[in-house]
């Protein structure tokens, strides 16, 4: 009969050891992810571009990881419903957002929006960057950035320029130019994109920053003086990014990405954002991107995170200096 300290030693052994095998195998959750439908919330109204660009992703998603991914736009307070919701679901990988640079770098700086815009969430993959352009009116009377930055030096405070509303991505973005080249003009707020770019084509708005006037300036409606943007725009090669021109301090971001709640597995973020990276090299993709006014541009949870926290310490200097509030 076996000593009861060595009957004990033999249990504690094989105890161990099969910790040890439990620990090396991968667990059940992740091996079979997703093994139910993915929720991405989509902190947009449907039919505009957040909207499309996150049920291209789903769908993209959705195939390259065998599995389900269900779109629910949530819309309203510029993303921050969404933002929240998203902060506060549980960390599996199975409630993922698509939203915009804006909800976690200009918003949190214009008041209390109930979530930690840079420790909150779980940055996953960036999908795709907004495709920018600075444009005039024709009646202006300038043909080039330079042209403009010394129309305004001569007669300052006469130019105006309009947006999608204060405290919008392209709002800040304009001021951060503006503050660059060290001039001044009118800030004219709109309620989104389309009246602006109309005021501008009747004559009212001087000039503004936007992706609709984008085929208004293919068609010669009004005049391009800059890409605003990493890359020039495909389809105006020969309009100049600003950094080209000598302004390469103004933040031209305008990413829209993938972001979870905050303690998401490493190995779930992973295998989300392989699929993406898949995915983007797709060249029907690609085009399919390309019609909704975006191009593909991955960067991985590395690259993300440190965007979401370099947009959101720039745009905030600037909301500070140029004191712009909500409206």
């Amino acid at each position: 009969m076996q000593p009861e300290d060595d009957r004990t030693a033999g249990r504690l052994g094989r105890r161990s050891l099969g910790l040890l095998a439990a620990a090396l195998l991968p667990a059940p959750a992740l091996a079979a992810f997703p093994d139910r439908p993915i929720r991405m919330i989509v902190a947009y109204a449907p039919g505009g571009t957040g909207d499309l660009v996150g049920r291209l992703a789903a769908e993209g998603i959705a195939s390259r990881l065998g599995g389900t991914v269900v779109v629910e736009n949530q819309g309203g307070a510029g993303g921050a419903i969404a933002a929240r919701n998203v902060s506060r679901a549980a960390p599996d990988g199975y409630t993922i957002m698509l939203a915009g640079n804006a909800i976690f770098a200009i918003l949190p700086h214009l008041g209390n929006v109930g979530f930690d815009p840079v420790n909150g969430f779980t940055a996953i993959a960036n999908i795709s960057e907004s495709q920018r352009l600075l444009a005039v009116r024709n009646t202006l009377g300038v043909t080039t950035l330079a042209e403009l930055v010394a129309y305004a030096k001569q007669n300052p405070g006469k130019l105006n320029y309009g947006s999608a509303g204060i405290g919008s991505t392209l709002h800040v973005m304009t001021e951060m130019l503006l503050r660059e080249a060290g001039i001044q003009a009118v800030h004219i707020p709109f309620r989104g994109s389309a009246p602006a770019v109309q005021a501008m084509l009747s004559g009212d708005v001087d000039f503004m920053i936007d992706t609709g006037v984008i085929p208004h300036v293919q068609q010669g409606r009004l005049r391009g003086l800059a890409a605003v943007g990493e890359q020039r725009l495909p389809q105006l090669p020969d309009i100049a990014t600003l950094a080209e021109q000598g302004y390469p301090g103004v933040r031209t971001s305008g990413w829209q990405a993938l972001m979870g709640p905050p303690g998401m597995p490493d190995e779930v973020v992973q295998r989300i954002a392989d699929a993406v990276e898949v995915m983007l090299r797709d060249p029907t993709v690609v085009e399919r991107l390309a019609r909704i006014g975006v191009v593909p541009s991955f960067r991985n949870p590395q690259q993300l995170a440190e965007d979401l926290r370099e947009d959101n310490r720039q745009f905030g200097a600037m909301i500070r200096a140029a004191a712009i509030r909500a409206e």
